[in-house]
């Protein structure tokens, strides 16, 4: 497994000593007290489990999470002593992309809004556009603050073709949000035609990266603005959150966008978060690459079995060569994937029997189930269902477990599916 932590911490994770999920077949080393390995593992295990954290490291954990979402630091760094590298490119193929181009922010919603807000400062009181169908807060957020925002849910071409036409009859846009891909259908809009649409029509584009990551795509070549919840993959441990905005320094709105930003951003991002954040993250690569196997396994799974009527995943879905277009080489399609049963039966029976954690969020490092839709909108369903969001959708996010262990786990619910169909 990946080992986490300063390094001078490893040997104890190694040893049983450190983070909960070390090889339990190693023998516990035990130190005499007061040497000082022993000091440094009390230190370790308050730190991790009392939050007893050292501030003094702070500035240099904010500025390694910056620079790793910016794609100019991919390698292990002692936050005591050694120099932060800085590489001279980064894997988002963007020439003059600085560290103080990426702004934190304590939660992915938070980064949102505050892209919203820098937008109506820069350029002035104009309609929103929110395409595709959306995490539940961003539709939300765009319709209450500001002059509101027109809502195209289902991210089609139809879609696309609609829009077109309002611009050319005249109307104007503050923005486009999007997810790429959305959350729960993994759908992935047209971003080529939509920056042409903006750059044609002066609209910017903000474009949410959380389900695909950027370790998957890069997608800031086709946004002016690129934010994330950090809360997901990116910290996978479950005991944090964050989000990010990224600035694109090849967008035309980049020098009014700075200033807005600049004027309005304050760092309140709390200073144990970003050290918690900061260590988690450092794994994030490959993590990404196992989720990315242990997705496409389950996905196998679940095409064998008569239950299912359709999965809902990247690699599988209409729009695969939009996302391929973005996608990284050598990469793949994310953790996420969401599951829809010939029979709302069917749904409960499998959910019911899923031997996981149950929960609403997702990107954690182990696999998590949930009921999305009934969570997210139970109080507008039939909203939902206008765009091909079924209530008895079934979401999965994938995480680190062992392949076979999580196949096994799954065949397993999919036949209490069988049991279902065989009593009605």
């Amino acid at each position: 497994m990946a080992i986490r932590g300063p390094k001078r911490y490893q040997r104890y994770q190694r040893t049983g000593l450190g983070e909960a999920g070390a090889d339990e077949a190693t023998p516990k080393v035990q130190l005499p007290v007061g040497t000082e390995e022993s000091q440094e593992s009390s230190r370790f295990l308050e730190e991790r489990f009392g939050r007893n954290l050292d501030l003094a490291l702070v500035e240099r954990a904010k500025s390694a999470i910056r620079r790793r979402i910016a794609g100019c630091l991919v390698t292990d760094t002692d936050m005591d002593t050694e120099p932060l590298p800085m590489e001279a490119t980064n894997s988002r193929g963007m020439h003059g992309l600085r560290e103080d181009d990426v702004y934190l922010f304590p939660t992915g919603m938070n980064a949102i809004f505050h892209a919203h807000r820098a937008l109506l400062a820069a350029r002035g009181q104009l309609t929103s556009i929110n395409f595709g169908f959306p995490y539940v807060d961003t539709l939300k957020i765009l319709q209450k603050f500001g002059p509101g925002c027109e809502f195209y849910g289902h991210a089609s071409s139809d879609d696309l073709d609609d829009l077109e036409n309002r611009l050319r009859s005249g109307d104007r846009y503050l923005a486009l949000f999007c997810e790429f891909p959305g959350n729960p259908l993994l759908t992935s809009p047209d971003l080529r035609r939509i920056r042409q649409l903006a750059d044609e029509f002066d609209f910017a584009v903000v474009v949410d990266e959380t389900i695909g990551t950027f370790a998957n795509i890069n997608v800031l070549p086709a946004a002016d603005i690129v934010v994330s919840s950090l809360t997901k993959i990116f910290s996978g441990d479950s005991n944090v959150m964050g989000g990010s905005a990224v600035l694109n320094p090849n967008s035309k709105y980049y020098n009014i966008l700075k200033t807005a930003l600049d004027d309005v951003y304050e760092d309140t991002y709390w200073s144990e978060d970003a050290v918690f954040m900061e260590r988690n993250s450092r794994d994030f690569l490959y993590r990404v690459d196992r989720i990315n196997s242990n997705a496409e396994a389950i996905c196998v799974t679940l095409q064998k079995h008569p239950s299912v009527r359709r999965i809902f995943y990247p690699k599988y879905n209409p729009s695969r060569h939009i996302y391929d277009n973005f996608r990284l080489p050598n990469m793949g399609y994310g953790g996420l994937l969401s599951i829809v049963f010939n029979d709302k039966k069917q749904a409960q029976a499998f959910y019911d029997s899923m031997n996981i954690a149950k929960g609403p969020s997702l990107g954690t490092n182990f696999t998590l189930c949930s009921p999305y839709v009934l969570l997210a909108h139970y109080q507008e369903l039939s909203w939902a269902a206008k765009y091909g969001v079924a209530e008895d959708l079934v979401r999965i996010s994938v995480g680190l477990e062992d392949t076979e262990l999580l196949q096994d786990t799954f065949m397993q619910a999919l036949k209490a599916t069988e049991i279902v169909i065989a009593v009605n």
